[in-house]
């Protein structure tokens, strides 16, 4: 790749991504994942960062897991009748942390969560406040697995 793309940025694409790729299974669509990766970085897919390839990997790899870990977080309401954004930050967030080799700090997480929500959401201040207070529930600290057994 001829320039770095900062670690921010790169989350910002990899919830861009997300999103569209919610919307092509939202239509029945295929996902082309390597060429929507080489498309956003504006690069052949060999030379881009292999943290957006891995967090995006994941994301579509353990989308159920995830999303099954966020719903036991929201009260009275459904992961699918989430806005997209909002699915996408959750998505990404939670694949970030528990599933990409690369640890990042929950708190550095949460900050990306938030301003993503505050930037792309269209719920005002309540999305961002829902994402944080979601993620602050769904990210265990200390932990690095997800914890389904404490939803029985």
């Amino acid at each position: 790749m001829s320039k770095e793309i900062n670690r921010a940025k790169l989350h910002e694409i990899a919830i861009q991504l997300m999103y569209s790729f919610l919307m092509l299974e939202e239509t029945n669509n295929p996902i082309n994942f390597e060429n929507a990766i080489s498309n956003a970085c504006d690069a052949p897919y060999e030379e881009c960062d292999i943290y957006l390839k891995e967090t995006l990997l994941n994301s579509l790899k353990h989308q159920n897991e995830i999303i099954t870990c966020v719903s036991k977080y929201l009260k009275n309401w459904e992961f699918h009748r989430l806005n997209l954004v909002i699915q996408a930050i959750f998505i990404v967030s939670v694949a970030e942390y528990y599933f990409v080799e690369e640890k990042v700090d929950k708190a550095i997480i949460i900050n990306n969560a938030v301003k993503f929500a505050k930037k792309f959401g269209d719920g005002g201040e309540k999305d961002y406040k829902y994402v944080n207070a979601i993620l602050q529930s769904c990210l265990k600290d200390g932990t690095r697995e997800l914890l389904f057994d404490n939803a029985n």
